[in-house]
């Protein structure tokens, strides 16, 4: 077999997990190159028949020694189709498997027809795994991994809530807000600060901050590169991801790898990883005062659990070694 080994990664060009994927991975690689799934898109037949096109011509050029798909739908779906030839390592991120595949009879049948014809698969949590499975018609031996974090180590902390996944309804951030709002009630809170990164309706977000008179105490930081990222989980006590369906997802890791105290929504995903009043705040309530418990929660045994179990499970190279181990069955090395 020629030592010319070519990667393919179907991902968002512009989101930082496809380019942590493309960093961790491409080290087994001679080349590496990145699809963008973004114009895969079913409401967007035009967009959607050129990026189909430009895949089909992509694959025919390039040709891939092996390919990865990160997020399984769509785009997945059309690679999967288009590929005849080429392994194939499923990625299982989250609410592409947990919840988007139950949404409709497509999702499921996209999905299923990805891990069909795919031959190599991984999840990043136990949850995930479970599902991909179940939603195999075969049995398959899924890998958990994921991508792996840098240590961000904390500094001088500041009464900060910090909050920065997507502005998507997935992510609740409109509850977020009203929770922050009744924690401020209390007078002895008044010093607090909500700070909320991450793009796609922030105008509504802002008006609602407006409605609800809490505009100096909250802030809206736009899209942050990985040092403002880090620079912000650094100062943050707070930590706050409320999806009713996640993974054990990078940015948990990284808000506890920088002494966080995490606030998240009652996952399956989670059991086992974070415990309700132990080392994070585990809501099931959005009506109830979690701001409050986990202030009162805060220690600095808790921060130096969390950072101790955010690094044994986000080890880069730990990891880096698990996704090795696929690519060393497919060229036998």
């Amino acid at each position: 077999m020629s030592d010319i080994k070519k990667l393919l990664i179907l991902g968002n060009s512009s989101s930082v997990h496809t380019d942590n994927l493309k960093s961790l991975v491409e080290g087994y690689f001679t080349q590496t190159v990145i699809l963008d799934n973004k114009d895969f898109s079913l409401h967007s037949p035009l967009k959607l028949i050129k990026a189909v096109r430009n895949a089909k011509k992509l694959l025919n050029s390039f040709q891939p020694s092996f390919i990865i798909l990160y997020q399984i739908g769509v785009a997945a779906f059309f690679i999967s189709f288009l590929n005849r030839k080429t392994p194939v390592l499923a990625v299982g991120i989250g609410s592409d498997i947990l919840t988007v595949a139950d949404k409709s009879f497509f999702n499921k049948f996209f999905v299923r027809y990805v891990i069909k014809h795919s031959n190599y698969f991984n999840a990043g949590s136990i949850a995930i795994k479970e599902k991909m499975q179940s939603l195999a018609n075969r049995p398959i031996e899924i890998t958990i991994a994921n991508l792996g974090t840098d240590d961000i180590l904390p500094q001088k902390k500041q009464n900060i809530i910090f909050s920065n996944r997507l502005h998507k309804d997935l992510y609740n951030i409109n509850h977020i807000i009203d929770a922050f709002a009744e924690f401020l009630k209390d007078n002895k809170n008044k010093d607090w600060k909500l700070i909320i990164a991450a793009t796609g309706k922030e105008q509504e977000y802002m008006q609602q901050v407006r409605n609800l008179g809490i505009e100096k105490n909250t802030e809206f930081v736009g899209w942050l590169d990985k040092q403002q990222n880090a620079y912000y989980y650094s100062i943050s006590k707070i930590w706050v991801s409320l999806p009713q369906s996640d993974s054990i997802s990078i940015s948990l890791l990284e808000a506890m790898s920088a002494g966080c105290l995490p606030v998240c929504y009652d996952v399956k995903a989670l059991e086992g990883f974070l415990a309700n009043n132990k080392n994070a705040v585990i809501v099931n309530d959005f009506n109830e005062n979690f701001f409050e418990r986990a202030v009162n929660l805060i220690s600095d045994d808790i921060i130096a659990l969390n950072r101790k179990t955010a690094r044994q499970f986000s080890d880069k190279e730990t990891n880096r070694q698990r996704f090795y181990s696929i690519f060393d069955k497919e060229f036998n090395n």
